[in-house]
């Protein structure tokens, strides 16, 4: 299909929150702080706490592994911008 025949999506929906750059603190078998990105927030109404869907590199055995997971926002500290 050539480009000019493709349908184009305009802006209009709710505005997506950026994504931003953290260090994650893991579990005690491999602490970190690993680097990471935030993907998403969510507040938890019951408890009124704060997780973030987050993806970080995890370098343990030279092999570097890739984690997508929901975290408390206790674990996480915002990546310092110079």
């Amino acid at each position: 299909m050539p480009l000019r025949d493709r349908p184009v999506v305009t802006p209009g929906g709710p505005r997506r929150q950026p994504s931003h750059h953290c260090w994650v603190e893991g579990p005690a078998e491999s602490p970190g702080p690993w680097p990471g990105v935030v993907v998403e927030w969510r507040r938890d109404p019951a408890s009124s706490t704060w997780s973030a869907l987050v993806v970080y590199v995890v370098n343990d055995d030279a092999r570097p592994t890739t984690i997508q997971t929901w975290l408390d926002a206790r674990h996480l500290r915002p990546v310092q911008q110079t």
